[in-house]
């Protein structure tokens, strides 16, 4: 009921403020200067709220006050429909005008009770989305009215102009008094009664409150600063781009879009982060807004306005949500409303000041002689809006000094949100929210993780202790894709707790947070009692590939005695680069049963020689396109050699010779001889770069060559791998994933000497 109320009087306030309150005094005659009075009467009408909580305070019920006062003030906007016909044409703005501030000072009464009522009925912890989604509705009727409207008064021509503003002024007054009567059936909560005070010492209350006197005064003077312009973006679409009314609404309805559609974004953020970030977010966005308006112009018209629109949109989305639920969060339960009150005077007062300077700067702007840079003329209220972005941008620094409601700041936030896909983050938050079925709960989860959103790390966090197992493993498996830092308590008490059946995914997820707390823990882990545990822990160090836990591996290879641990620890180590894990490798690799095992095997020795990749293909082609990959990569040795700059022609000639014969070897399936010519290679290309060698040595007397192998481990340790398959060989048949390693060694040699 207090969304349906809210709906109605979007449509009444719809009509009676903003583009049709300036188009109205712009057909009575209104001038710039004049047009900052009309808006400073709205605020000055508005100043009684400093005096309205002593009546508030005092009434045992809220409800007839409102509703009486409400009633009243949409009542007076039925003479200014008919000004031109109740008021002599000399006193039509002065009478507007004294119309205006009397319906304000009667809403004065209203609005104070009004946001305690609210704040009683809403509970603290979801007041946040409740406000955002109260505003995407009152919006949303808002952005309906205001496109009637617009398109209702471009049908009469500027003449005529009268009828059409008397039709719109009379139907938001009967839709004000449909809301008073839909709020007449909500029920008033009890208020939170203080002690009986004088009223000097309840009017001083707000400001004997520090947090709330510096907030107050703050945000008042940001409106001060917003106020000097606002005002006037629709006078210079009406004036300087002569825009219709109908388009005026179209624009008017894209921010209206854009603040909908943001707002459940921005109460969320407000709940889960603070409101002090949100508003120091949308605070610098809002700044920018007359930055763009200043360079909007009657040729780009039609593509700056809905952009500037669009961003004032989405940004006072958080803005208001932020800036409404601060103050109720600052000011105490007790005797709220005088808090409410004063501070609804204070920034009524500060607007009414905004909008006289800026009445009397568009004023002196028209005076200022246009200026032209960059292709673009600068001219009259474009003047004003870009001083007032420079004023914006400059009181970001003194708003800062609002005191914060949380510990997380505005960069923070800024951090986690672009972190992934923030819409799609809370799209599917809302999902799992509002499911009770496990499976869309854990496709939610899971959907989660997929956009990689810092956003969704808490929410995650919950769901580890969701009833269904499903949902549990989908939540460690997303928070292992994100790799925030905040998951790694939560993951670790998943790890400790003897019932937990999501323990070994929960340690795997700690190795996606690259950090020193996780490595020391996954270090812990090693010795943990269950076999399980220790094997997720090496995973997830093999994850992190941080060189800090080659010895805490290389400590475990000495006492483990698990096969399927053993084999985790020394791929963990290959992959990390630890060359002392080859003689093991190829132990495993020999004595390994499986081809799947083996394959395991020898991508981690490709690891250590620096060619996974390439590795990796040759593994997954099958037998046919396997041979075929192998002939190219002779080729490619044959190419490389052949064209080395570094050694003479008759040394080029001889190195592609020994590469044909050992690749007529491997067309006639000798392995034996395959590998003899591979061995014959790499000792040519090695004497011709001056390398020694383990174990076997070459001729010293190679001719002067490169010195990229001369350095180089990995040249040593893949014609290390030649030589003890090629002898290994010798003793037994070479299991193919071996002969693949083999040829794969022979090109990394290529590659080191030629680069």
């Amino acid at each position: 009921m207090w969304n349906v109320n809210g709906m109605l009087e979007s449509v009444y306030s719809a009509i009676t403020t903003g583009v049709y309150t300036t188009g109205y005094a712009l057909h009575l005659g209104a001038s710039s200067a004049m047009i900052g009075l009309i808006s400073a009467s709205i605020s000055i009408g508005q100043l009684l709220q400093a005096f309205t909580p002593l009546l508030i305070e005092r009434l045992p019920r809220r409800k007839t006050l409102c509703l009486l006062a409400n009633g009243v003030s949409s009542s007076l906007w039925l003479p200014i429909a008919f000004i031109p016909f109740l008021f002599f044409e000399g006193y039509l703005l002065l009478a507007f005008m004294a119309c205006i501030a009397l319906s304000k000072a009667a809403m004065s009464l209203v609005s104070p009770a009004r946001q305690s009522w609210l704040t009683d009925l809403v509970p603290d912890e979801i007041r946040g989305r409740f406000v955002a989604r109260q505003r995407s509705l009152t919006a949303s009727a808002g952005l309906i009215t205001s496109v009637c409207a617009g398109f209702f008064l471009s049908t009469y021509a500027a003449g005529d102009a009268q009828q059409g503003f008397t039709t719109i002024f009379l139907v938001a007054v009967v839709f004000s008094g449909m809301g008073v009567w839909v709020w007449s059936r909500i029920p008033e909560p009890a208020k939170n009664r203080g002690e009986d005070l004088p009223s000097n010492q309840l009017l001083r209350l707000p400001f004997r409150h520090g947090p709330f006197r510096r907030l107050m005064f703050l945000v008042s003077g940001r409106l001060l600063i917003a106020q000097i312009a606002a005002p006037f973006f629709t006078v210079y679409m009406l004036r300087t781009l002569e825009v219709s009314y109908a388009q005026i609404a179209v624009f008017s309805a894209m921010q209206t879009i854009a603040t909908i559609i943001m707002n459940p974004f921005w109460g969320y953020l407000a709940d889960k982060y603070g409101y002090k970030p949100v508003m120091s977010i949308t605070a610098m966005g809002l700044a920018v807004f007359p930055l763009g308006w200043g360079f909007v112009t009657l040729e780009n018209y039609w593509i700056m306005v809905p952009l500037v629109q669009v961003w004032g949109g989405s940004m006072s989305a958080g803005w208001g949500t932020a800036r409404f639920n601060l103050i109720v969060k600052t000011a105490p339960a007790v005797n709220r409303s005088a808090f409410l009150g004063c501070y609804s005077a204070v920034s009524r007062a500060c607007a009414a000041c905004g909008a006289l300077l800026g009445g009397l700067a568009a004023g002196l702007c028209d005076t200022i002689p246009s200026v032209s840079f960059f292709g673009y003329t600068i001219a009259g209220l474009q003047y004003l809006f870009l001083a007032n972005g420079v004023l914006r941008i400059s009181y970001m620094g003194v708003l800062g000094r609002v005191d914060a409601d949380s510990q997380v700041s505005s960069r923070d936030v800024i951090n986690r949100v672009r972190r992934g896909n923030p819409i799609a983050t809370l799209w599917h938050l809302v999902r799992m929210g509002k499911s009770s079925n496990p499976s869309v709960r854990a496709r939610a989860a899971r959907e989660l993780g997929e956009t990689g959103s810092h956003l969704a790390v808490d929410e995650l966090i919950a769901l580890l202790n969701d009833s269904d197992r499903n949902v549990r493993r989908e939540a460690v498996q997303s928070l292992s894709r994100i790799g925030a830092e905040e998951a790694v308590n939560p993951l670790l008490e998943c790890v400790g707790n003897p019932s937990s059946d999501i323990a070994e995914e929960a340690v795997e997820a700690l190795g996606a947070v690259p950090s020193s707390l996780s490595l020391n823990i996954l270090v812990t882990l090693l010795h943990d009692e269950r076999p399980g545990i220790r094997r997720s822990a090496i995973i997830a160090l093999d994850r992190i590939g941080d060189r800090r836990a080659e010895t805490a591996l290389e400590a475990l290879l000495a006492h483990e005695r698990d096969p399927a641990i053993v084999q985790s620890a020394i791929e963990a180590l290959a992959k990390m680069g630890n060359v002392r894990m080859l003689t093991r490798l190829q132990d495993l690799i020999r004595t390994s049963e499986t081809s799947l095992e083996r394959g395991v095997l020898v991508m981690s020795a490709g690891h250590l020689l620096g060619a996974p990749d390439l590795l990796y293909r040759l593994l997954q082609a099958d037998g046919m396109e396997r041979d075929r990959a192998m002939v190219r990569i002779y080729r490619s040795v044959r190419r490389q050699l052949g064209g080395w700059s570094d050694v003479d022609r008759d040394l080029r000639n001889q190195y592609t010779a020994i590469v044909d014969r050992a690749l007529s070897a491997f067309e006639r399936q000798q392995t034996g001889e395959m590998l003899k010519g591979l061995v014959e290679v790499a000792q040519a290309v090695i004497r011709a770069t001056r390398a020694d060698l383990p174990d076997r040595a070459v001729d010293d007397a190679a001719p002067a060559g490169g010195s990229v192998l001369e350095e180089s481990d990995g040249g040593k340790l893949a014609y290390r791998v030649l030589t003890d398959l090629e002898s290994e060989g010798r003793n037994r048949t070479l299991h193919a994933e071996e002969r693949l390693l083999a040829v794969v060694a022979l090109q990394r040699i290529a590659d080191l000497a030629t680069d």
